[in-house]
């Protein structure tokens, strides 16, 4: 994949997610989500602060995301946005909370948890919305060369072998029922 294409792929992604986000419903912070032991306010929580740290390591931390989820979201793919647009970005090598990543990776990583996270709310919100195919694809791709077994740790349960759609399968590939 071209790393125009990831980036493409990324607003895409973005823009999904902050709409997923947008949709909550107030009442609905509490529900149980698809990722163990986190309720939606949890995991918006999460989704945010990761991100967050993505728009750090890239641009060397600008302002933080504060507001309702939805509000700080957007803040956030703007800030992305912007810090994925600029020369060389890609050449680096970041180092974050979770390892070292090259730009490229973290393009694709950034993408995974951004869509996968979008899929989880929409999930838990009752919106039940599928990931959009060719983001679905890609993050596919991507989670396939990246997550072996090894690779899982507490954030991936097994791979498991179902589903009819890309969205689908990259759930179960992630270890999440669709």
């Amino acid at each position: 994949m071209l790393i125009t294409d990831t980036l493409d792929l990324l607003d895409e992604g973005l823009a999904w997610t902050t709409a997923r986000i947008a949709a909550v419903p107030a009442d609905a912070l509490d529900v149980p989500t698809p990722c163990d032991d986190w309720d939606l306010r949890t995991l918006l929580d999460h989704t945010v602060e990761t991100l967050a740290i993505f728009a750090d390591a890239l641009d060397g931390g600008g302002a933080t995301a504060t507001g309702p989820w939805d509000a700080a979201m957007a803040d956030l793919a703007a800030r992305t946005r912007l810090a994925w647009r600029q020369p060389g970005v890609m050449d680096r090598t970041y180092e974050l909370p979770f390892g070292t990543m090259p730009g490229p990776v973290m393009a694709s990583a950034t993408l995974l948890e951004t869509v996968v996270h979008g899929w989880d709310i929409s999930q838990a919100s009752g919106e039940a919305a599928s990931i959009p195919e060719d983001l679905a694809l890609a993050v596919l791709a991507f989670a396939h060369a990246a997550l072996g077994e090894a690779q899982r740790g507490d954030a991936f349960g097994p791979a498991l072998d179902i589903g009819a759609t890309s969205s689908e399968q990259l759930i179960a590939y992630l270890g999440r029922t669709p």
